[in-house]
């Protein structure tokens, strides 16, 4: 039901989202690299005013908009805990998740604000939990290492079997020849 929603999302509300996608994979780009300095922190504040300025801009809807901020909440909770440096000390704090509260379902919504902040809590907490970023990287990597030795190996199995044809036509030749050498010297 969660991955019917996320592919419903409309493409408008979608390419608001990219610019602060961006942000966080490059700051995740960052912490791997090590380059933790002021291009680290730059990202990290501009990342804040954009997610500040989704958060507050009341045309994105919805309980998928809710779920994007958490994800990119929590990816964010998760570089800085990956990065406890000094230089990293100065991370600016992201503001809760507003939702847009209707007449028809605001106690529902009111309720989604509560357990997506405390999920937020929670996440930040645990400093094990992995983003979902990484794990698609992981995943992608591990796929790609099962292709490449998969190719190696048929490689070297088709050069071998090329290989051990030639030796046994080259076998197969001499034999002949032996043969018709032998059978000319007998007569």
């Amino acid at each position: 039901d969660e991955r019917k929603d996320l592919l419903n999302i409309n493409i408008e509300d979608l390419s608001k989202f990219y610019d602060v996608s961006k942000l966080i994979c490059s700051m995740y780009g960052n912490v791997a690299k090590n380059e933790k300095g002021a291009t680290l922190s730059n990202n990290a504040n501009n990342f804040v005013n954009k997610y500040t300025t989704l958060n507050n801009d009341c045309n994105i809807k919805g309980t998928v908009r809710s779920k994007i901020f958490s994800t990119l909440s929590t990816d964010y909770d998760n570089i800085k805990n990956e990065c406890k440096d000094a230089q990293c000390s100065n991370f600016p704090i992201l503001p809760a998740i507003k939702t847009t509260q209707n007449a028809t379902n605001g106690p529902k919504q009111a309720s989604e604000t509560i357990s997506i902040t405390n999920s937020i809590k929670t996440s930040s907490q645990t400093s094990e939990v992995t983003s979902s970023s990484s794990s698609i990287g992981n995943k992608l990597f591990t796929v790609l290492s099962i292709f490449g030795a998969i190719a190696f190996f048929l490689g070297i199995s088709y050069k071998y079997s090329l290989f051990g044809r030639r030796k046994r036509a080259q076998k197969q030749y001499l034999r002949e020849k032996i043969k018709n050498i032998k059978k000319r010297m007998n007569h």
